[in-house]
């Protein structure tokens, strides 16, 4: 009995478990190829909720990413980017002058955002959710 509360505990609070209910509850997938997955989703908050979740993929795929949750002609020209959730959950070469693009939306009643930094490091592009409750 033990031993499968603390299976359980460890499966719960995996990163791959944890990456997996945050991108059902805001309608997003991790791709398979992702590295240096990162989330930070509290169960809870006394006041107002930021949830994260940051990853790496191939530079060269970002754009049929990001196509799947937002149309790519609303993201306009790269600019230096805000801090937001999760943007420095993976950090990037030279992370303080980084350029990248920055988009909102809402899916299914919760506030998503995400940022793109396509040349975040080693040609890996830096995909960044975040949600604010």
């Amino acid at each position: 009995m033990v031993v499968a509360l603390v299976v359980g505990a460890v499966v719960y609070f995996s990163t791959a478990h944890r990456a997996a209910r945050m991108a059902d509850r805001i309608g997003v997938s991790v791709p398979d190829n992702a590295t240096d997955l990162q989330v930070d989703d509290p169960p809870f908050a006394l006041q107002g909720n930021c949830s994260t979740m940051a990853f790496l993929i191939p530079t060269n795929e970002w754009q049929a990413y990001v196509a799947r949750y937002f149309d790519l002609n609303t993201l306009g020209a790269p600019d230096m980017l805000r801090e937001f959730c999760g943007q420095t959950l993976v950090t990037c070469v030279d992370d303080i002058y980084v350029k990248g693009y920055v988009v909102h939306g809402d899916y299914d009643g919760v506030k998503r955002g995400l940022t793109v930094t396509p040349d975040c490091i080693d040609g890996k592009a830096r995909i960044a959710w975040g949600t604010t409750d």
